[in-house]
């Protein structure tokens, strides 16, 4: 597999600190002509799942050789495992916490990584992730930067909704820019929605066949289903937010 030269960032860093800058720059410290794409700074703090989810909505749009950097890690500097691998002609690199729970595509190859000496223990994206990366999309093999480790990531347990007789207990894995909150549901149960949370809903194909101010379920660009208001905040009107439970009915 041939390296795009492409790094993609997705954490809950935000922008108002220097930790996304510090971390960009340790990759091109160590490859100068890596290419830096930011999925997104915007996880809320700690929200793995959450950051699970973007990073499944986003990895697949860049070209194969591309090494994807996830770092959501409240267990930063504990005995968490940190991981490198191989999926999809793609490579991921990011604490072995859940933040991979939705890649499904075979592990051809995975390593764990230990942190050098000079890590700080509370800044591994910057000391860890973001240098290999850097190696990575120059052309290091993955066996050179980790040592072997087993095929499996961790999977979160609460990462799929379940179902409690006739209705679903859903979990909010984002809310977006527009307010529209996309769930964890199974795509079967799309057509027997009838309420969310106590609120009515109808299950429309287009943001645009809803009535001013209704609240309507539909699949989304991420091919999960979501809720939305139709120019308006579904979020607001739910009062809910990445994280929390719907009950579905």
């Amino acid at each position: 597999m041939k390296p795009s030269g492409i790094v993609t960032l997705l954490t809950d860093f935000g922008l108002d600190d220097a930790y996304v800058g510090a971390m960009k720059g340790a990759v091109l410290a160590v490859h100068a002509r890596t290419t830096l794409i930011d999925v997104t700074h915007g996880v809320r703090p700690f929200a793995v799942l959450q950051g699970a989810f973007l990073l499944d909505t986003a990895w697949r749009s860049f070209p194969v050789g591309t090494v994807h950097v996830a770092v959501v890690d409240p267990g930063v500097g504990t005995s968490r495992k940190a991981i490198a691998f191989r999926a999809a002609d793609h490579i991921f690199t990011g604490p072995d916490n859940g933040l991979f729970t939705f890649l499904t595509e075979p592990i051809s190859e995975m390593v764990e990584l230990a942190a050098p000496p000079e890590a700080a223990p509370t800044f591994h994206g910057r000391d860890l992730f973001g240098p290999v990366a850097a190696r990575l999309a120059a052309g290091t093999q993955l066996a050179e930067v980790g040592r072997p480790g087993h095929q499996e990531p961790l999977r979160l347990q609460d990462a799929w909704a379940s179902k409690v007789g006739e209705a679903w207990r859903a979990q909010v894995l984002h809310c977006d820019h527009f307010g529209n909150v996309i769930s964890n549901l199974p795509l079967r149960a799309l057509a027997r929605i009838k309420a969310v949370n106590g609120t009515r809903v109808r299950t429309v194909e287009t943001y645009d066949e809803a009535e001013p101010n209704e609240l309507v379920a539909l699949m989304g660009s991420s091919s999960r289903i979501e809720f939305a208001l139709r120019e308006g905040s579904a979020a607001a009107r739910l009062h809910t937010a990445p994280g929390e439970t719907l009950l579905v009915t």
